[in-house]
C-alpha cells in the first residue's frame, strides 16, 4: 500500500482496544483500516508483555466483559495460549480482582491477526501517525509514515486507539494528563523469567502470608491466613504480590531500587516461567519522544537487577534466568480526553450504572503515583460500574471515537478503566458505533446509545 486510501473507518492503534474495535466495525459492514507503529498486534498485551487480562469479572464473580473479548481468550485456549481451567479466567488470591486471564503473548499475536483478516481488517503495521487532518473541528485523515514514505489515510470516522489521544490532541481537542502537577503513574519495563520453581515459592506463601498481598478487597471478608491455607496450587496464586520484607533489607543494601515497596510476578501457561512486574520508572512523560528514550535505558537497567534480587532472596526463583524483555514500555496514564461525560472516581467506587453505558469495569482503582506509592480503591459491595458512551466522545472534536485508557475519566477511575477487559468492551462499542457512523452519516456524539447498547448485547457484549 503505497498510495493515500480512503475507508469507512480507521482505527489508529493495534492494542487490544484497537484490535476489538476493527473486527466489530468490519463485521457490522464497514470497510476497515487497522495501523500501528508494530509489526505485530496486541499493544502492551504483546509487546509489553503485560502477561493477562485483568478482568472479566466484578468480585461476585459474575462476567462483566464477553463479547469479542472472549472469543480472543477462547481461541487462545484452542492453541495453549490460555488457561483452560474456568474458560480462561483463573480465581485471584490476590484479591485486588475476582479473576485474571494469563495470555500467552506469541499466541496472542497470531489470534487477533487472524481474526482481523477473517473480519476483513486491512492493516498497515510498521507504522507511524505523523500529523491529523482537520475540517473545522471535524478529523477527516490522518498522515502515516513507513518505509513506502508519507501517505494519507482518509475515512468518515475514525477511532482513535492509540493510548495516547493522539488524533484528538492533533485535532485540538482538550485533554488532561496526570495529576495536578503533571506527574503520570510510574512506567514499567516487564520481563519474563525462566527455571522458576513455583512449588517451592507456593509453600513459601503458605507458611508466610503476611508477606503477600492475599483478599485485598473488604469484600472477600478472608484473612490472609485463611486465603493462604487453602492455596493447592500455584495456579490457585496466579498473580503475586508482596515479598515486602525482602524488598526492604535489598533497598537498605543498594540491591533493588528505591521506587517500589513490593514486587508482582504472574504465572504464565509455560511451566516454570513468569512475567516480572516489578521495575518502576518515575518522571517520565510517555507524549516526549527523549523522555521515553531515558526511560527505556532505565528500565533496561532495572530489569537485570530485578532478576538479580529474585535470585537472591525470593525461593524458588535461584536458578532463575531472564527469557525475555518487552519490546515496548509499560506505560499505564498518558493523555485523558476531555469528553461528553466524565468516568468520576466516585462513580467507579459507587459501582454506578447508566443507561448509556456501552462496557463495565470492576477492577481496582489503580494508581501507581510518581512518588513510587501505589495506591488502591475498591468497587463497593463487589459490583461493576458502567461506563457510559460519552466518554468516549471528545467535548470539542468531531469525526473520532476514542477507544481504551484515554476515555473522559477522573484519575484514580482511569486507574481501573484502563485495564484490559474494560478497554476491549470499550472498543467492541466503539467500533459498532463508528460502524453505524459510517453507514447513516452520523457523528459518533449522535449515535443513537439505545440501538448501540442492544447490537451489543446481540453480539455477545455486557453493557
Amino acid at each position: 500500500m503505497t498510495q493515500d486510501a480512503e475507508y469507512d473507518v480507521v482505527v489508529a492503534g493495534a492494542g487490544m482496544s484497537g484490535v476489538v474495535a476493527a473486527i466489530a466495525a468490519a463485521r457490522g459492514g464497514a470497510r476497515v483500516l487497522l495501523t500501528d507503529r508494530l509489526p505485530f498486534l496486541g499493544g502492551n498485551m504483546t509487546a509489553g508483555l503485560l502477561g493477562n487480562f485483568l478482568t472479566f469479572h466484578n468480585m461476585k464473580g459474575e462476567q462483566i466483559t464477553a463479547g469479542i473479548a472472549q472469543e480472543i481468550v477462547d481461541h487462545c485456549i484452542e492453541r495453549g495460549g490460555a488457561f483452560r481451567e474456568h474458560r480462561g479466567h483463573l480465581p485471584n488470591a490476590y484479591g485486588n480482582a475476582y479473576s485474571v486471564t494469563p495470555v500467552d503473548p506469541e499466541v496472542l499475536k497470531l489470534v487477533t491477526q487472524l481474526l482481523c483478516v477473517e473480519a476483513g481488517v486491512a492493516l498497515l503495521l510498521n507504522t507511524y501517525i505523523a500529523g491529523t487532518l482537520t475540517e473545522g473541528r471535524r478529523i477527516t485523515g490522518i498522515r502515516v509514515v513507513n518505509k513506502s514514505g508519507e501517505q494519507t489515510m482518509r475515512a468518515k470516522v475514525f477511532v482513535d486507539a492509540t493510548g495516547d489521544a493522539d488524533l484528538v490532541a492533533g485535532a485540538g481537542g482538550r485533554f488532561l494528563m496526570g495529576d495536578e502537577r503533571g506527574r503520570v503513574m510510574s512506567i514499567s519495563l516487564f520481563s519474563r523469567l525462566g527455571n522458576v520453581n513455583l512449588d517451592k515459592h507456593l509453600a513459601y506463601v503458605k507458611e508466610n502470608p503476611d508477606e503477600f498481598m492475599l483478599g485485598e478487597d473488604p469484600y472477600i471478608g478472608k484473612t490472609k491466613a485463611e486465603i493462604a491455607a487453602g492455596l493447592k496450587h500455584w495456579i490457585d496464586y496466579p498473580l503475586v504480590t508482596g515479598h515486602y520484607s525482602a524488598v526492604k533489607r535489598a533497598q537498605a543494601r543498594g540491591e533493588f531500587h528505591p521506587n517500589r515497596q513490593r514486587v508482582v510476578f504472574q504465572v504464565t501457561t509455560i511451566p516454570g516461567v513468569v512475567v516480572l512486574n516489578a521495575t518502576s520508572l518515575l518522571g517520565y512523560n510517555p507524549t516526549d519522544g527523549e523522555s521515553m528514550t531515558r526511560a527505556a535505558l532505565e528500565g533496561r537497567e532495572q530489569i537485570f537487577k530485578v532478576a538479580d534480587f529474585f535470585r537472591r532472596y525470593v525461593p524458588g526463583f535461584e536458578d532463575s534466568f531472564i527469557l525475555d524483555s518487552a519490546s515496548a514500555l509499560g506505560v499505564r496514564e498518558s493523555r485523558r480526553i476531555a469528553g461528553v461525560r466524565t468516568l468520576t472516581d466516585a462513580d467507579c467506587v459507587a459501582g454506578k450504572k447508566n443507561d448509556d453505558d456501552i462496557a463495565l469495569g470492576a477492577y481496582c482503582l489503580d494508581v501507581h503515583q510518581g512518588t513510587g506509592i501505589i495506591e488502591h480503591k475498591h468497587v463497593r459491595d463487589g459490583e461493576a460500574y458502567g461506563i457510559p458512551y460519552g466518554t468516549l466522545i471528545p467535548e470539542t472534536v468531531d469525526g473520532v471515537i476514542v477507544a481504551g485508557r484515554s476515555l473522559s475519566s477522573e484519575r484514580f477511575a482511569n486507574g481501573s478503566a484502563r485495564c484490559q477487559a474494560p478497554i476491549m468492551g470499550m472498543g467492541q462499542a466503539a467500533g459498532m458505533a463508528a460502524a453505524l457512523c459510517a453507514e447513516h452519516g452520523f457523528q459518533p456524539r449522535d449515535v443513537p446509545v439505545g440501538q448501540l447498547r442492544g447490537m451489543l448485547r446481540q453480539a455477545g457484549a455486557v453493557v
